[in-house]
Protein backbone atom coordinates (compact mmCIF):
# COMPACT_ATOMS: atom_id res chain seq x y z
CA UNK A 1 0.00 0.00 0.00
CA UNK A 2 2.82 1.97 0.75
CA UNK A 3 4.22 2.03 -2.86
CA UNK A 4 1.33 2.99 -4.41
CA UNK A 5 0.73 5.66 -1.96
CA UNK A 6 4.25 6.77 -3.52
CA UNK A 7 3.32 6.41 -7.09
CA UNK A 8 -0.27 8.42 -6.57
CA UNK A 9 1.55 11.20 -5.30
CA UNK A 10 4.63 11.04 -8.14
CA UNK A 11 1.88 10.70 -10.92
CA UNK A 12 0.23 13.96 -8.66
CA UNK A 13 3.53 16.06 -8.35
CA UNK A 14 3.85 15.35 -12.28
CA UNK A 15 0.38 16.33 -13.61
CA UNK A 16 0.09 19.58 -11.67
CA UNK A 17 3.87 20.54 -13.02
CA UNK A 18 3.10 19.43 -16.54
CA UNK A 19 -0.79 21.98 -16.11
CA UNK A 20 1.42 24.70 -14.43
CA UNK A 21 3.99 24.68 -17.51
CA UNK A 22 1.20 25.32 -20.20
CA UNK A 23 -0.81 27.58 -18.00
CA UNK A 24 2.81 29.67 -18.42
CA UNK A 25 3.02 29.16 -21.66
CA UNK A 26 -0.30 30.57 -22.74
CA UNK A 27 0.11 34.63 -23.74
CA UNK A 28 -2.85 36.90 -22.92
CA UNK A 29 -3.94 39.56 -24.82
CA UNK A 30 -3.88 42.94 -21.99
CA UNK A 31 -5.13 46.36 -23.25
CA UNK A 32 -3.87 49.31 -21.83
CA UNK A 33 -4.68 52.99 -21.81
CA UNK A 34 -1.68 55.79 -21.77
CA UNK A 35 -2.25 59.64 -21.34
CA UNK A 36 0.93 61.59 -21.37
CA UNK A 37 0.48 65.53 -20.31
CA UNK A 38 2.59 67.92 -21.68
CA UNK A 39 3.53 71.32 -22.63
CA UNK A 40 5.57 73.75 -24.86
CA UNK A 41 4.76 75.66 -27.94
CA UNK A 42 3.60 72.93 -30.57
CA UNK A 43 2.30 73.49 -34.21
CA UNK A 44 -0.28 71.38 -35.80
CA UNK A 45 2.19 69.86 -38.05
CA UNK A 46 4.49 68.81 -34.31
CA UNK A 47 1.47 67.42 -33.14
CA UNK A 48 1.12 65.30 -36.09
CA UNK A 49 4.42 64.04 -36.44
CA UNK A 50 4.09 63.01 -32.38
CA UNK A 51 0.86 61.13 -33.33
CA UNK A 52 2.28 59.13 -36.34
CA UNK A 53 5.33 58.27 -34.15
CA UNK A 54 3.48 57.03 -31.55
CA UNK A 55 1.53 54.98 -33.92
CA UNK A 56 4.51 53.42 -35.36
CA UNK A 57 5.28 51.96 -32.02
CA UNK A 58 4.80 48.01 -31.07
CA UNK A 59 1.33 47.40 -29.86
CA UNK A 60 -0.14 50.65 -30.15
CA UNK A 61 -3.71 50.73 -31.44
CA UNK A 62 -4.89 54.34 -30.92
CA UNK A 63 -3.57 57.31 -30.33
CA UNK A 64 -4.89 60.32 -29.79
CA UNK A 65 -3.60 63.96 -28.68
CA UNK A 66 -5.52 66.88 -27.69
CA UNK A 67 -3.53 70.21 -27.33
CA UNK A 68 -4.77 73.75 -26.22
CA UNK A 69 -2.69 76.22 -28.60
CA UNK A 70 -3.71 79.22 -25.59
CA UNK A 71 -2.14 77.18 -22.36
CA UNK A 72 0.67 75.68 -24.34
CA UNK A 73 -0.87 72.27 -22.54
CA UNK A 74 -1.65 69.14 -24.20
CA UNK A 75 -2.47 65.62 -23.78
CA UNK A 76 -1.29 62.42 -25.71
CA UNK A 77 -3.76 59.35 -25.03
CA UNK A 78 -2.55 56.37 -26.19
CA UNK A 79 -3.84 52.79 -26.57
CA UNK A 80 -1.66 49.36 -26.27
CA UNK A 81 -2.46 46.24 -27.24
CA UNK A 82 -0.07 43.45 -26.45
CA UNK A 83 0.53 39.69 -25.17
CA UNK A 84 2.01 39.01 -22.02
CA UNK A 85 5.72 38.33 -22.33
CA UNK A 86 6.25 34.59 -22.77
CA UNK A 87 9.78 34.67 -23.45
CA UNK A 88 12.99 37.28 -22.55
CA UNK A 89 13.46 37.96 -26.29
CA UNK A 90 9.70 39.30 -26.49
CA UNK A 91 9.71 43.37 -28.01
CA UNK A 92 6.67 44.69 -25.86
CA UNK A 93 5.38 48.25 -25.55
CA UNK A 94 7.88 50.49 -23.43
CA UNK A 95 5.85 53.87 -22.01
CA UNK A 96 9.54 55.89 -21.81
CA UNK A 97 9.58 55.37 -25.81
CA UNK A 98 6.56 58.09 -25.33
CA UNK A 99 8.55 60.66 -23.17
CA UNK A 100 11.16 60.21 -25.54
CA UNK A 101 9.45 61.16 -28.42
CA UNK A 102 7.66 64.02 -26.44
CA UNK A 103 11.35 65.37 -25.89
CA UNK A 104 12.43 64.78 -29.77
CA UNK A 105 9.12 67.23 -30.73
CA UNK A 106 10.56 69.51 -28.28
CA UNK A 107 8.05 69.54 -25.96
CA UNK A 108 7.72 68.52 -22.10
CA UNK A 109 6.51 66.02 -20.62
CA UNK A 110 4.40 66.26 -17.25
CA UNK A 111 2.43 63.30 -15.97
CA UNK A 112 2.07 59.61 -17.43
CA UNK A 113 -1.12 57.97 -16.41
CA UNK A 114 -1.49 53.99 -16.69
CA UNK A 115 -4.97 52.35 -16.98
CA UNK A 116 -5.66 48.65 -17.84
CA UNK A 117 -8.32 48.70 -19.78
CA UNK A 118 -11.47 45.65 -19.25
CA UNK A 119 -11.18 42.93 -21.11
Amino acid sequence: MNTFLRVALICLVFSLFSFQLKAQSKPTLIKTKYAYTFSGEASSTTIENLTQEILNLKGVTTCKPVFKLEQNKGQIIVFVEEYTRTSEGDVLFEPTDLKKIIIKNGLLPDELITEEQPK
